[in-house]
């Protein structure tokens, strides 16, 4: 993983338990810190992006569709919670992507550098 004092996983929220849900799972299953800020606040969006993480888990709410994240965080992974988010209460952690963004934090040392987008959507 990271060494020390990097955060390799940055998560942008629109609803605060989403973000701390998914940051307290990823702690909890790879011992990754997670760095969380809401997608709503533009500045703290930009300062965590600036962190330059591996992976970035993010709610595509409205300020974030005028956000190049790919210009922010070229060599980041994305992926986008906003579908499982939309459609309501997932009946598996596997149905709400949580295997998808677990998959992604663990490959980060493997990455190849170079950014794409992901969304979680389920079959």
């Amino acid at each position: 993983m990271a060494s020390e004092g990097q955060h390799p996983v940055v998560i942008l929220y629109e609803h605060a338990l989403l973000g701390e849900g998914i940051a307290k799972y990823l702690r909890a299953q790879s011992g990754v810190e997670a760095t969380v800020a809401s997608a709503l606040d533009l500045q703290a969006v930009t300062s965590a992006l600036a962190l330059g993480p591996a992976v970035v888990i993010f709610e595509l709410t409205e300020p974030l569709k005028h956000v190049d994240l790919t210009t922010l965080a070229p060599h980041a992974v994305l992926i986008d919670v906003s579908t499982v988010v939309t459609r309501g209460l997932a009946p598996s952690p596997d149905a709400a992507g949580l295997q998808r963004i677990l998959q992604a934090v663990r490959g980060i040392g493997r990455s190849t550098g170079s950014s794409r987008t992901e969304s979680t959507e389920a079959g």
